[in-house]
């Protein structure tokens, strides 16, 4: 089996997510030919020396018509020798992929477009517009669409039957079985670009100030920070002067054992966006035995934090609730290194890369 994944925007943090290790799981434990097509978008792609080496990369000339045209060149050109054409998202360059694909292949192949969907995703699928209609038609080419999270896997099946399955996004994991050793402390981490209206970092700083008079917790955001935002964290430690030094903004790491070392240190993590497509952080905290904190706006926790076990949701925008899920799990005499343990057990088994692309790679070679 020939697979392709064209993804014209892709950088070298991709490799590591669903871009990356769907193509190189299939070459790893399956033998597939696996191709990454892409704009070279940084001088370095650094993760194919290690993570995910041996997988193949072409990259397109950017081009004096853009990359889109090259795209549409390397499909046209290429379209007879792909038996899996991968690509991502509803939107006009999934549609002319999609569409060249089957012109030019013929017959035989299958067209494998993953989503990356998120509630207001969905919803734009049925515009009574042409990017709904576009949206829409690029459903239609596709033989096989791949959706994270359960919510939208049975919204999408009432409409396409089954040719649409729920395929989670997983984690990057090293090594043959989960860690069972954790000394966590009390700490609230969340991971991601903070200030940004999607990730809601103003609520959080809101919740945590109400539920950090009584006790010693400390709150860590980790990632970079928009500028737009700083004025505003700077009047929030203002008025709430008594929380200087528990409120930690790390900036962007890049650093994954840095970053990994954050999770496993932390008991809480929380992700209290307004919407997101997935939020694969989550299984990045889930197995390092963080107890899960997110919102509605988030499909895939309903997925991830097991019936209520591994975690609590909350409604976006609500801090009054988030700030009483922090108070409870700041109260809780839960012996905090077994639970560790117990989620991270659980991601491990049911989020890793290796059980997900098997699954997928059996609907792909049907």
């Amino acid at each position: 089996m020939r697979f392709v994944t064209l993804f014209l925007r892709m950088k070298n943090v991709h490799l590591l997510k669903d871009v990356g290790m769907i193509p190189y799981m299939l070459m790893r434990d399956y033998g597939v030919d696996s191709t990454m097509v892409c704009v070279k978008n940084e001088e370095e792609y650094s993760y194919l020396d290690k993570e995910v080496k041996g997988l193949k990369i072409r990259f397109l000339p950017k081009g004096r018509h853009g990359s889109l045209a090259e795209g549409i060149r390397y499909v046209w050109d290429n379209a007879r020798d792909i038996d899996v054409l991968n690509v991502y998202h509803l939107n006009l360059s999934s549609f002319l992929f999609l569409l060249i694909y089957k012109f030019r292949k013929k017959r035989g192949g299958k067209g494998y477009l993953k989503l990356d969907m998120d509630l207001k995703g969905y919803k734009r699928l049925f515009m009574l517009n042409p990017v709904g209609f576009i949206k829409r038609r690029t459903m239609d080419l596709a033989d096989v669409v791949s959706v994270e999270t359960t919510v939208l896997s049975e919204k999408l099946k009432k409409k396409y039957g089954d040719k649409v399955i729920y395929i989670p996004n997983g984690f990057y994991a090293e090594g043959s079985e989960s860690e069972r050793d954790f000394n966590k402390e009390d700490i609230i981490l969340t991971v991601g670009n903070l200030g940004t209206y999607a990730k809601a970092t103003d609520v959080l700083l809101k919740a945590f100030a109400g539920a950090a008079g009584d006790n010693n917790w400390k709150l860590m955001l980790a990632g970079p920070v928009e500028s737009s935002f700083r004025p505003y964290i700077n009047d929030f430690l203002k008025k709430h002067d008594y929380l200087k030094g528990r409120i930690i903004f790390t900036g962007e790491v890049r650093d994954k054992a840095r970053l990994k070392e954050y999770y496993r240190r932390a008991k809480i993590f929380v992700l209290p966006s307004r919407s997101e497509s997935f939020g694969i952080v989550l299984l990045e905290a889930a197995s390092n035995g963080d107890f899960l904190v997110t919102t509605t706006g988030v499909p895939a926790g309903r997925d991830i934090y097991n019936d209520g076990k591994f975690g609590f949701i909350v409604p976006p925008d609500d801090v009054a609730m988030l700030s009483d899920a922090f108070l409870r799990l700041m109260n809780s005499h839960a012996d905090w290194g077994s639970r560790a343990a117990e989620i991270a057990d659980y991601a491990w088994h049911d989020f890793r890369w290796e059980p997900i692309v098997a699954k997928l790679h059996e609907v792909l070679k049907a």
